[in-house]
């Protein structure tokens, strides 16, 4: 007996020097699968701010594919409910570069396989626990398109600092810089931005500084409403820049004037996101 004792204190006494020595791996809610694809939130640590880090975390069959907040020419972007929550004042969804996708049909922008979406939360009350209810709406596609459903809840207690969540700390890292126009010695930035006078409906002209051991992999833009941009023609300068020449498919009927636009270029070092305004004059009868 006495010695059928020490060894249940030897187990229990592992247990907890275990427990103590691994990784503090961060909160999950459990996977709502459906046709093709499932979805999860996952929990990061709370910033020194006081904001919550959490993960839509989206995984396909394979050969599938979901789309971005812009999706191209065609496709429908993942649709949001936050409405269910509780203790969250505000919220910002911060998007992974994508990637294009073109068939004979057009182009369509999004990520093969799998992402994490990650998503900041602000709580009304950050000494409170959050309660985060998402039910998301989005596509898979591949040859066809399905539509999806999917819902999760996670509870996050407040002030959690000493947890990983390398899944998501991984996407994080893959959320384009923010990046002023003007010259910037680390990041890939736009010079100059205007229209392209080559073409006969107008089009868009970008001047890009690349770092060195750099390079533009492509350039998303995006307009407010039903703007539509080609693939740019990247062109490599003596000077060392990068010209990069967007076609404008297609706009919302009588839009013209100063236009606010967002440009999201993917490459190495990393991905960038500029937003800047141009003046784009009517289409020409």
């Amino acid at each position: 007996m006495i010695r059928i004792l020490s060894l249940l204190v030897l187990v229990v006494w592992a247990g907890a020097v275990g427990a103590q020595e691994a990784p503090n791996e961060a909160a999950s809610s459990p996977w709502s699968a459906g046709e093709h694809a499932r979805l999860r939130l996952i929990a990061g640590p709370t910033t020194p701010s006081g904001k919550q880090r959490v993960g839509v975390e989206i995984v396909m069959s394979p050969g599938y594919k979901t789309y971005w907040r812009s999706p191209g020419e065609f496709g429908v972007p993942p649709s949001f409910d936050w409405s269910g929550s509780s203790n969250i004042g505000g919220l910002d969804v911060r998007w992974p570069a994508p990637q294009r996708f073109e068939d004979s049909a057009g182009y369509s922008v999004g990520y093969v396989g799998e992402v994490v979406i990650p998503v900041s939360l602000q709580p009304v009350d950050p000494s409170r626990p959050v309660m985060v209810v998402l039910k998301l709406d989005f596509a898979v596609c591949q040859k066809i398109c399905i539509p999806a459903h999917g819902e999760a809840r996670l509870w996050l207690e407040p002030g959690v600092t000493s947890v990983t969540s390398p899944r998501l700390e991984a996407y994080e890292a893959r959320v384009p810089a923010p990046v002023k126009p003007g010259p910037h010695r680390e990041k890939t930035t736009i010079l100059e931005a205007g229209l392209d006078d080559s073409v006969v409906d107008p089009g868009l002209k970008l001047t890009l500084q690349v770092p060195h051991g750099g390079g533009i992999e492509d350039i998303f833009v995006e307009g407010p409403g039903m703007w539509s941009f080609g693939r740019p023609r990247l062109t490599p300068q003596a000077d060392g820049t990068v010209l990069a020449q967007i076609r404008i498919n297609d706009r919302p009927k009588g839009a013209s004037g100063p236009i606010p636009l967002i440009f999201t270029v993917t490459g190495a070092p990393k991905a960038v996101e500029t937003r800047l305004e141009l003046d784009i004059p009517p289409v020409k009868p």
